[in-house]
């Protein structure tokens, strides 16, 4: 499935435990997403957004992993946009990761 962000496509979801995005992959901005509401009618909630560096990430092992959980009935898992180096520096996927900070303010905003 994908989501689109403010004009980029991101696809996922992915367990957050399990991604990893190794140095030798294509770099991501991702969004940590709490899936709710009823199949027919889905409601999408932005838990956090940030930017992969040139290593890589491990989302197990992020800071904020204690943070990313969802609320009653809802599944949270990590939507990636990928962003080759060929076209995005890190500062550029740094810059992306705020303007969707603001756009949709985490935890509390929706898609």
């Amino acid at each position: 499935m994908a989501l689109k962000l403010a004009g980029h496509l991101f696809t996922g979801p992915f367990a957050i435990d399990t991604t990893e995005v190794r140095a030798n992959q294509v770099p991501v901005v991702y969004a940590i997403i709490a899936r709710g509401g009823q199949s027919w009618a889905p409601v999408f909630r932005v838990v956090d957004v940030g930017a992969g560096a040139d290593d890589g990430i491990r989302f197990a092992d992020h800071p904020r992993r204690r943070e990313w959980t969802g609320e009653a009935a809802e599944s949270v898992g990590v939507y990636l946009f990928y962003a080759p180096r060929s076209e995005y520096t890190q500062e550029d996927r740094m810059r992306i990761a705020e303007e969707l900070r603001q756009k949709y303010d985490p935890p509390r905003g929706t898609v």
